[in-house]
């Protein structure tokens, strides 16, 4: 029987990446920086795709099609008479001939623009997606929903920054979207810079200053008018503050907003002080206003009580953690990626069902999509560096003692996680009962910022005993920030946060057995369900992805313990 198997692209935006969907359900994929080790590389992904199609047993040629999650055609919209009236290269016919025939037709952006070659070529089909098509197909079709609403939202795709819409078995419908300069990825990148960070990189740590206690309201209500939430349930950014989309300016903001908090302008290293965490809470608090602004227009507008999101800007899992309690929707799915790099992801799909008719397939696609190593090829990696190892019986058993007698432990199992979130198989982890264990491992191992909170994993049908959740909360892929229960925060000391939260991921025995039994053994000998973990990197560096890239950072680091699938290395 004929299957359809499309490649997914994402590149030339931050983190390329490759994925492949196979009628309608992801079976691999990977980001590039994995591979080459070059951190949130914007190249095409080219050992990403040999990584998919080794993994099917595929080459190119065999692919139905390939779906990029970006769409030059959207530049059609307005005619370009510096490109298309004289043509400097035949190769720019491309573009040209079609920006020249618009002009005797409506000049719609199309959703979608498809480039074929003759059939003798083996090279498939190629189809360039609307960037925010792609993200609203990352959270529509990985989702268990059959019907939802749907919010994108980033810096920028081709024009778009937002798109509201709504899902119905194969088919996205998009109602209403923003386009730039209003942007609320770009709002939450502007202040980042601003208070010395990186756009685009360091948005998790203005996302942790913003949980400080402090008060915020005079910065609140001054960045609050530099925002305008519109009758027609989106918004406008104030452009006299932000200049983002000027592409000759150095920085996203002007000397007005400047002015506007005090005339000061964060410094790369600084330590934080209250203005730094009044300013970070302050456009946190308003960045959530917009989002949940919008959420409610689109409650309004498809009376559906399922929402998925997708977009980099939902990787603020502080307000993933608000959103069912503070709207009207019940259910509520976020993917492991919702950022660029989940677009490979997205763009795939899109291809497969809305373009094809490809029917969906309900189940659960797993964070677990890249490879997988032997134990051959973990004990070859040891002996060719001629490192001592035990060979553990009860690998579960063994970690759990060893993180409950106060040991560091870096795992190595399984498949590699495809997202920026290392959910235990490529994971740094501790004992969330130790309270110097936070400041340990972000000083000697992960070399970051002593502020920086860590991430619980626990069983999923214990969560509600130890966090402020409803029973049968799932929380897959770390995605949400939720309160820890009050009579449990000072016996979580690592975990919780400096505002007694914590960005919790939920295990179960399906999706990861190996790590499910890690969590249920350390329930036997600490009476807590529950483990530190961060992903196994340093800072500036991508998540491990083999058995080399583990010991090189188990080596270039504080860590003591590493267990690479069944091996214990100790130093």
């Amino acid at each position: 029987m004929k299957v359809l198997i499309v490649l997914g692209l994402n590149h030339g935006e931050i983190n390329s990446t490759a994925s492949i969907s196979i009628d309608g359900k992801i079976v691999c994929g990977t980001p590039e920086e994995r591979i080459t080790r070059n951190k949130k590389t914007k190249l095409f992904p080219q050992n990403a795709v040999k990584f998919c199609l080794d993994f099917i047993d595929k080459k190119l040629e065999d692919c139905d099609y390939i779906a990029q999650g970006w769409n030059p055609g959207e530049n059609w919209q307005k005619y370009n008479p510096l490109f298309s009236t004289y043509r400097t290269k035949r190769e720019d016919y491309f573009y040209t001939v079609a920006d020249n025939l618009y002009n005797f037709v409506d000049r719609s952006p199309p959703e979608w623009v498809l480039m074929q070659q003759s059939e003798k070529n083996k090279m498939p089909p190629i189809y360039f997606v609307r960037h925010h098509l792609a993200h609203a197909a990352n959270a529509f079709f990985l989702s268990p929903f059959k019907e939802a609403a749907i919010l994108t939202c980033d810096w920028r795709g081709e024009f778009q920054t937002t798109s509201l819409g709504i899902g119905k078995e194969n088919e996205i419908e998009i109602f209403s979207t923003k386009e730039l300069p209003h942007s609320l990825g770009m709002f939450y990148a502007t202040y980042t810079q601003l208070l010395g960070y990186r756009d685009g990189y360091d948005e998790w740590k203005v996302m942790a200053l913003s949980a400080f206690d402090v008060d915020c309201t005079e910065h609140l209500e001054k960045i609050r008018k530099t925002i305008k939430l519109t009758s027609d349930g989106l918004f406008e950014l104030d452009q006299s503050y932000y200049q983002g989309v000027i592409l000759d300016k150095p920085k996203l903001y002007t000397d007005k907003l400047v002015n506007l908090l005090g005339g000061r302008e964060g410094i790369k290293g600084e330590e934080p002080d209250e203005w730094y965490f009044s300013v970070a809470k302050a456009m946190q608090t308003v960045s959530e206003e917009i989002a949940l602004h919008m959420i409610e227009t689109l409650y309004k507008k498809t009376n559906n009580e399922n929402l998925a999101l997708s977009g980099g800007f939902f990787m603020n899992s502080v307000l993933n953690g608000k959103i069912l309690d503070k709207t009207q929707f019940k259910n509520l799915y976020i993917s492991f990626d919702p950022t660029d790099a989940g677009n490979s992801i997205g763009s795939a799909l899109y291809v497969s069902h809305c373009v094809h008719g490809e029917k969906r397939d309900y189940s659960s696609t797993s964070s677990y999509l890249g490879k997988e190593y032997t134990e051959n090829e973990i004990t070859d990696a040891l002996d060719r560096r001629k490192i001592k190892s035990e060979k553990l019986e009860n690998v579960s058993l063994t970690t759990a003692k060893l993180l409950s007698e106060g040991k560091i432990v870096a795992r190595f199992d399984g498949r590699m996680e495809f997202g920026e979130r290392a959910l235990g198989n490529r994971s740094i982890l501790a004992d969330p009962r130790i309270p110097e264990m936070k400041n340990k491992i972000n000083a000697i191992i992960k070399y970051r910022e002593s502020y920086r909170p860590f991430a619980p994993s626990i069983i999923e049908e214990k969560a509600s005993k130890f966090f402020d959740v409803p029973e049968k909360f799932q929380c897959k892929y770390m995605e949400k920030v939720v309160p820890v229960k009050s009579e449990f925060r000072s016996k979580l000391p690592s975990i919780t946060h400096v505002d007694g939260s914590a960005r919790v991921h939920t295990v179960n025995i399906q999706d990861n057995k190996n790590f499910y039994n890690i969590l249920i053994e350390m329930e036997k000998l600490t009476g807590f369900p529950i483990v530190l973990n961060t992903s196994f990197n340093i800072n500036g560096e991508p998540i491990v992805m083999s058995p080399n890239d583990a010991l090189n950072t188990f080596f270039n680091s504080g860590l003591e313990y590493l267990i690479l699938g069944n091996q214990l290395v100790i130093k």
